[in-house]
């Protein structure tokens, strides 16, 4: 197997893209001033970390934080392959996290959610799922006091987006009139309603839509008034959180006003 790296820029993130295969060769030790997110393809490693001695294999979620020193060697008959991504340190407002242990599997699923859409070209909506990986992570004690810009800027997205059900906002243009980053208004509304704005947003139209329903709307209509792509997209999302199909609950809200 050729050794091969690619790199591609990431710009919601402020970083790259970074995927390696085929590798034997040792690195250094080193250190970014950005962190790095990955996941090992194939192949084993001994990895000093902080001058650490650690043993990394295929499955394992890799975390670096900036200023970690860090370098490996070849410890399998395997080649060393290797998914990344590197996240600009002001985007997690330097925020430091220990290295896993690997014994969960949810910051690996979470993870893999996050390169899933990376190679779909879908990076605004990957930046979401990495908000919901990075609260898996255990993160080193931090003394920063709350970020009330962010905040605030989170309470106007979440009042956004109650006044335009029907149309989905992007993210990354509101953040862009608040002057933050993308991922610095995904985090914060993440910490206020423990969800991204894209769940919220989603959330908030079934809750609109039991209201239709319930007022003799069918489901097709209120799926056009609110912005699901279709009406099967409504069902599936309806389901999701109800419990029951947007027929089903209409006519549970019928039943219910006969016996009124």
């Amino acid at each position: 197997m050729n050794e091969s790296c690619t790199i591609e820029p990431l710009p919601l993130f402020k970083g790259e893209r970074r995927t390696y295969s085929g590798i034997l060769q040792p690195f250094a030790g080193h250190a970014h001033d950005h962190y790095v997110f990955g996941i090992v393809r194939e192949g084993e490693r001994e990895l000093v970390l902080n001058g650490e001695l650690l043993r990394i294999k295929k499955g394992d979620v890799l975390v670096f934080n900036p200023g970690d020193a860090h370098g490996c060697t070849h410890a399998s008959e395997s080649p060393f392959a290797y998914d990344s991504f590197t996240v600009a340190a002001e985007i997690l407002d330097g925020k430091r996290f220990d290295f896993p242990g690997n014994a969960d599997n949810q910051p690996r699923d979470q993870l893999e959610e996050v390169f899933y859409l990376l190679d779909r070209c879908r990076e605004e909506d990957a930046l979401e799922a990495f908000a919901a990986f990075e609260q898996t992570l255990v993160a080193k004690p931090d003394t920063k006091p709350p970020n009330l810009k962010h905040e605030e800027a989170a309470m106007r997205l979440y009042a956004h987006m109650l006044g335009h059900l029907a149309k989905r906002t992007r993210v990354e243009t509101f953040a862009e009139s608040e002057d933050l980053s993308a991922y610095a208004l995904i985090r914060a509304y993440r910490c206020m309603f423990s969800l991204t704005p894209v769940q919220h947003q989603l959330a908030l139209r079934v809750d609109a839509a039991c209201g239709l329903l319930a007022n003799g709307a069918n489901a097709s209509s209120a799926a056009a008034e609110l912005g699901f792509s279709d009406q099967a997209h409504l069902t599936r999302e309806f389901k999701k959180r109800i419990g029951c199909t947007p027929a089903a609950y209409a006519a549970m809200c019928k039943a219910g006003d006969g016996r009124g």
